[in-house]
Order: structure tokens, then C-alpha cells, then sequence
């Protein structure tokens, strides 16, 4: 059995949003992103990761799942806002 040992992989939302088609492992820090269920494969087992690369090379992503994809990164992963909503947890710490 794997055990997770990092959270959110930065190169997945980098990869997202430039709207490349990705396959994942489905550890939690991953499944947080909210792909459908076709871009994970299970942690540990080849032959689905076999069968999951192959229909991700055979099915691109739409123009239209692009796009939804791009947004949804942008407004959830938004380093702008992030930044602005750590600040505010701090600034609570403080006070």
C-alpha cells in the first residue's frame, strides 16, 4: 500500500492550465482537484494505470473541457486569492 506523503502537486494545476490532458494517481491531494473520474488511476495498480493512459491517448480533451478545465483553476487556484485569504488568517492570528 502507498502512503501519501505530499499534498497538492503544483505541476498538475501548471498542466491544467494550459489545458494538456492529465492522468493522476487518485491519492487525496489529487482527488482535491475534482477531475472526472476517467483522470485517476488507482494508486498502485498497473493495469489500470495501462488502461487509463490508454483511453486518455485516445480521447483528447474538447476545446470546451479545456476551457472549463482553465477556468475552474483559475477561480479555485488563484494565487492572487490565495495569497489574499493567507494574509486574512493571519492577520486574525494577530490580532
Amino acid at each position: 500500500m502507498f502512503e501519501e506523503k505530499e499534498g497538492l502537486p503544483i505541476v498538475l494545476l501548471e498542466a491544467l492550465s494550459y489545458g494538456l490532458p492529465v492522468l493522476v494517481s487518485d491519492i487525496p491531494a489529487n482527488r482535491e482537484v475534482g477531475l472526472p473520474e476517467e483522470r485517476y488511476s488507482r494508486c498502485g495498480d498497473i493495469a489500470d494505470l495501462k488502461d487509463k493512459t490508454r483511453i486518455l491517448l485516445e480521447q483528447k480533451l474538447t476545446k470546451e473541457e479545456q476551457q472549463y478545465i482553465y477556468l475552474e483553476i483559475e477561480n479555485k487556484y488563484n494565487w492572487d486569492k490565495i495569497s489574499e485569504e493567507t494574509i486574512e488568517v493571519y492577520q486574525k492570528a494577530i490580532s
